[in-house]
């Protein structure tokens, strides 16, 4: 048995590789127009690497506190890394490719990697495997739904 889980989902955004990597990596934004409800994000000091940040997710019944460390890669793509907090050891690669299949858009790759605890993590590993795929599936399609949202207001201006 593995002591990984590696989750990967795509997802094509009708938009250009750079406007979907700016609002990915835009925290601000992210908080500020609210594009995950249940997730507050909190800047810190940067690390050695880049930026840091501190994010919250309320769940049903609790509060999930982890610290991220981000790092932008030369081929474009942004590493999140979890280096403390519920989620220690989950780091999330997000890949941007420019496809013209549907006409003018990006293809996100999103990879999630995390670490199987000990013991009670392996029993629990297949629905922690289902749940983390359902989560990432979500967060995409959030994403997506913001990306695509700015995009169509930003026309919608421009022509008024």
């Amino acid at each position: 048995m593995s002591r990984v889980i590696e989750i990967q989902h795509d997802e094509w955004i009708a938009a250009g590789p750079d406007v979907v990597r700016s609002h990915y990596t835009d925290l601000g934004h992210r908080q500020f127009a609210r594009v995950h409800p249940g997730e507050r994000l909190r800047q810190l000091p940067p690390g050695p690497t880049g930026p840091r940040y501190e994010r919250l997710l309320r769940t049903s019944w609790t509060v999930q506190r982890d610290f991220y460390e981000r790092e932008f890669r030369p081929d474009g793509s942004v590493v999140d890394t979890c280096i403390a907090g519920t989620h220690g050891g989950r780091s999330v690669i997000a890949r941007f490719w420019r496809r013209d299949d549907n006409g003018a858009g990006t293809l996100v790759e999103l990879t999630v990697t995390e670490p199987v605890r000990p013991l009670l993590g392996r029993l629990l590993a297949a629905w922690r495997r289902r749940r983390l795929a359902r989560e990432l599936r979500q967060f995409a399609v959030e994403e997506k739904a913001d990306v695509e949202r700015d995009g169509m207001t930003a026309g919608q201006l421009r022509m008024a």
